[in-house]
């Protein structure tokens, strides 16, 4: 007897979770966690709420399971771009700096606003979600600080200082770019992605001396 249509394009369990992710990424992005619901991420992907609660044990779950893939692609957006510099070319230093800026913003320059699910401070223990940031940013850190003890005169402590204060500018930056100078809804003057990562790499590359032309020929 032949399969009925239903049966035969029926998803995977995996395939499912993965369906559920994306449907729920795009609704507590816009919505944030205290207005979001399993009855509305259910409706949505068009399941019933059993079939959801099959893989989430509850909201409180499927936030930070949204959570952890949003880091991980902060994470990879990141990375990727710092190990694809030549490490031997002689601007490697610059490089590296400028494409994990570039990493930052390309991250949040995506259409569908998904690093609100980041800054979302409506959850019932802000606390709890202030460690997981926190992990998140100590794991940055560690794999961004060894970057910079090439050619510096920082000690390892101080290399994880600096690292987890230009991490935290360049994240403030280019959230702040997204939200109010991108698209229609920015209000004013917009500024393209690649002007906003050269202005936010020269500014943590050379602090203000770097829009100095006089302090800094090489501008």
């Amino acid at each position: 007897m032949p399969k009925s249509k239903k049966s035969a394009t029926r998803m995977t369990r995996e395939q499912r979770r993965a369906q559920l992710i994306e449907v729920a990424l795009d609704i507590f992005a816009q919505h944030g966690y205290a207005h979001t619901t399993m009855d509305e991420v259910a409706l949505h992907a068009s399941v019933s709420k059993p079939v959801l609660y099959q893989h989430f044990h509850n909201k409180r779950d499927l936030y930070f399971t949204l959570l952890d893939v949003e880091f991980d692609a902060l994470r990879d957006a990141i990375t990727s771009r710092m190990k694809a510099v030549d490490p031997d070319a002689e601007d490697a230093d610059e490089q590296q700096v400028y494409q994990a800026v570039y990493g930052v913003f390309e991250f949040t320059s995506d259409p569908r606003g998904l690093y609100r699910l980041i800054l979302d401070t409506t959850m019932d223990n802000p606390a709890e979600l202030e460690d997981r940031k926190k992990q998140f940013l100590e794991e940055l850190v560690e794999f961004i600080s060894p970057y910079l003890l090439d050619n510096s005169i920082l000690s390892p402590t101080s290399s994880e200082f600096i690292a987890g204060g230009i991490a935290s500018v360049v994240i403030y930056m280019a959230v702040r770019w997204a939200e109010h100078y991108v698209g229609e809804e920015s209000g004013g003057e917009r500024l393209p992605l690649e002007a906003a990562v050269e202005d936010t790499f020269r500014f943590v590359a050379h602090g203000a001396i770097g829009f100095d032309l006089s302090n800094n020929p090489s501008a």
